[in-house]
């Protein structure tokens, strides 16, 4: 059953965080927002030099997938696909989605076996069952990976997540290497068991397993130490690294250098959220 919280649960007092404010935004790094999408609706993350300021729900819905990409934000809803304006979210009517995701040409979004592309309207590119990730020039569906706009099917089944050339499934972590053609490559396993999520941007490579966060340092995948316990089920890259658990733990990772106390590492703060699924930075 879906919380019926109030908003007013989910922010956090001007007390509580004066002077981690005054901390961030006099810190090194910008001010950066991420967005959690849960069962309860999207909850807007304020974070910059490793500190996590203000949170607050912004938009009320049952979310299925959030991505974020050169300053825009969308998510996947049981009733449709919502993009953020100056004005909060807006539906864009594409109907019920179970994934979105950003490529060199803008938002793509899948649903009811459906994947369109948004231009101002949305428009076909074809059709593909239970989609459950979109990423770049990849989409992970329970039959496999498939390449974009092409939708030709690359391989592997159970696939959870795609980033770049990685596969989380639900049996491994793969990697993609293409061959001739990019339809005519191989996977190769890089980590065994279950798989939740997997984001890369090309430098750093995260993966969230059954037992845990993992990061791709020096070619071995060495285990994050977190302040938190409880199930990631979602990681993402920006100017840090950002990851969400099940229970609705917002972390993130930032180098020491780049922090106004010159402590490097994870920092936690809970969002109180339910049904968690995703996480995203604009």
């Amino acid at each position: 059953m879906r919380s019926k919280h109030t908003k007013r649960r989910y922010e956090v007092s001007d007390d509580d965080i004066a002077l981690s404010e005054k901390r961030m935004y006099g810190a090194k790094r910008p001010e950066t927002h991420a967005y959690v999408a849960s069962g309860l609706g999207v909850t807007r993350v304020e974070t910059a030099g490793g500190q996590i300021g203000r949170f607050s729900l912004s938009e009320r819905c049952n979310a299925r997938d959030v991505a974020g990409a050169s300053g825009e934000v969308a998510v996947a809803t049981d009733e449709d696909v919502l993009v953020l304006t100056d004005d909060g979210f807006v539906p864009t009517g594409f109907g019920p989605a179970t994934a979105v995701g950003y490529d060199g040409d803008g938002l793509l979004a899948a649903g009811d076996s459906r994947v369109a592309r948004y231009t101002g309207e949305w428009q076909g590119i074809g059709e593909v069952a239970d989609v459950r990730a979109i990423d770049g020039d990849r989409l992970a569906a329970a039959e496999g990976v498939y390449a974009l706009p092409s939708l030709d099917r690359l391989g592997l089944v159970d696939v959870t997540d795609v980033a770049g050339d990685y596969a989380a499934t639900e049996s491994g972590l793969y990697r993609y290497e293409s061959g001739s053609t990019d339809s005519d490559g191989e996977w190769t396993e890089v980590r065994p068991g279950r798989h939740m999520a997997v984001a890369s941007d090309g430098e750093q490579v995260h993966a969230a397993a059954a037992d845990g966060l993992y990061e791709l340092a020096n070619g071995a995948w060495e285990p994050c130490t977190l302040p938190a316990t409880e199930r990631v089920v979602d990681v993402t890259c920006g100017d840090d690294t950002y990851a969400i658990t099940e229970n609705g733990t917002f972390l993130v990772a930032t180098a020491a250098e780049a922090t106004a106390d010159g402590q490097g590492g994870w920092r936690q703060r809970s969002l109180g959220v339910p049904d968690v699924v995703g996480v995203a930075v604009a």
